[in-house]
């Protein structure tokens, strides 16, 4: 049978059996009152019931203390009862009372307790019966409808979230071919090629100078000068940061040198200035062609940033495409519930595509 046509006929039935059931609870809301004033006139009688006589007075006092609970909160919960429904919500309230109490108050008037709990027992009966009768009257509610709908909804969200990711993940593309043009530019790598060019000069004439001071260092330690010299001793770079002071200990010691020390500060003396004049220069110029590089990466940022942007949505959707792959899951297997309830009231298999 088609779903369409199993959920009308179920609904059908289901409405039949609603307007049955209404009728049954009329039906039992009348036989209720009768029974509501037939256990509180046995409540009224328990309460004026006279104790037997010659009772141990201790006894009499915890009995006739229970009495009054007894019958003040079985009058209290069966006044309570407006409906079979509140009925069944207040019987466990009846027996909780009529244990508590009844207990002890049985031993004294047990004829009037045996009589209230014959009344319990038939309240007990009668909803029992009215439940069973609502039952069979009734069909099991069922969500297929609902359920049906809630998988629609949701796989309808689904796709729209996987067309946004698809969507989403195209743009990211679309900025990291932007991203790597940008940086593959002629312009950027003709700046990338200067810039490690000369940084290349710059350590090598810094390795050049340091290579002719260090030759100087051990001489310079076992002289136990002090000051500078003691410091390009422990530092070639010293040399280059104070050069004019660094000369000027070179022409003080240079008479006491020999050999490679001798031939190092020679050279020194000579092109000291000279490279350190060109270092400063290509110092400039690497500042300058940074100062080229930052302003073209500059153009890049933006990109970058849009880049990072579509990067971290592109998370959160995914997330949430995860969520809802779980979530459809769920109402999957809810409506495969709800269709099986269906399929065993109906007793025949029930064609559904969802």
């Amino acid at each position: 049978m088609r779903l369409e046509e199993a959920i009308r006929e179920y609904e059908l039935r289901r409405e039949e059996g609603l307007k049955k059931a209404e009728k049954l609870r009329k039906k039992y809301n009348k036989w209720l009152g009768k029974k509501k004033k037939e256990l509180l006139k046995a409540v009224g009688k328990l309460e004026k019931a006279k104790p037997p006589k010659n009772v141990d007075e201790r006894l009499l006092q915890i009995v006739e203390a229970d009495r009054r609970n007894y019958v003040s909160a079985m009058r209290h919960a069966v006044e309570g009862i407006q409906t079979i429904d509140d009925l069944g919500k207040r019987l466990p309230d009846l027996a909780k009372v009529h244990v508590d109490y009844g207990k002890h108050v049985m031993i004294l008037f047990e004829k009037e307790v045996y009589a209230v709990n014959s009344l319990l027992k038939e309240l007990s009966e009668g909803y029992t019966e009215f439940r069973e009768e609502v039952e069979k009257s009734v069909p099991p509610e069922i969500d297929v409808v609902e359920k049906l709908e809630e998988l629609r909804k949701a796989q309808h969200e689904f796709q729209a979230k996987r067309d946004a990711l698809s969507k989403l993940a195209r743009e990211l593309e679309e900025e990291r071919k932007k991203l790597e043009s940008l940086l593959s530019s002629e312009e950027f790598a003709k700046v990338e090629e200067e810039i490690r060019e000369v940084s290349s000069k710059i350590r090598s004439i810094e390795l050049e100078l340091r290579s002719k001071v260090s030759k100087l260092q051990k001489p310079l330690k076992r002289m136990r000068l002090g000051g500078i010299a003691d410091e390009v001793a422990r530092d070639s770079g010293v040399a280059i940061e104070r050069s004019d002071e660094f000369l000027s200990l070179l022409l003080k010691v240079y008479p006491r040198l020999d050999g490679k020390a001798k031939k190092a500060a020679e050279w020194l003396m000579e092109n000291l200035d000279d490279k350190l004049s060109e270092l400063s220069e290509l110092r400039r110029e690497l500042e300058g062609l940074e100062a080229q590089r930052e302003e073209l990466l500059r153009s890049v940022k933006p990109v970058q940033d849009e880049l990072l942007a579509i990067e971290r949505e592109l998370s959160l959707l995914a997330d949430d495409v995860k969520k809802l792959e779980r979530k459809l899951l769920r109402i999957e297997a809810e409506l495969k519930e709800e269709l099986k309830k269906l399929e065993d009231y109906r007793g025949e298999k029930v064609e559904v595509s969802f």
